[in-house]
């Protein structure tokens, strides 16, 4: 995210948080299964595990 403008590290941020409160959305926990979330210029690939995510991969549209 270093290499991320402040507005794509914002807007990242955000969907992160969002995506962080709702494990209804969480792929089955244990890292086999990505899942991607959407936001207006970003999407993130992700993977869930018992006690959070990992995100495996951050993209910008900007």
């Amino acid at each position: 995210m270093k290499e991320l403008p402040p507005e794509a590290h914002r807007a990242v941020q955000q969907l992160l948080a969002k995506v962080a409160g709702r494990r209804d959305l969480w792929p089955v926990p244990g890292g086999e299964e990505a899942a991607e979330a959407f936001g207006r210029e970003c999407w993130v690939v992700y993977v869930a595990y018992l006690d959070g995510i990992e995100v495996r991969n951050i993209d910008w549209l900007g």
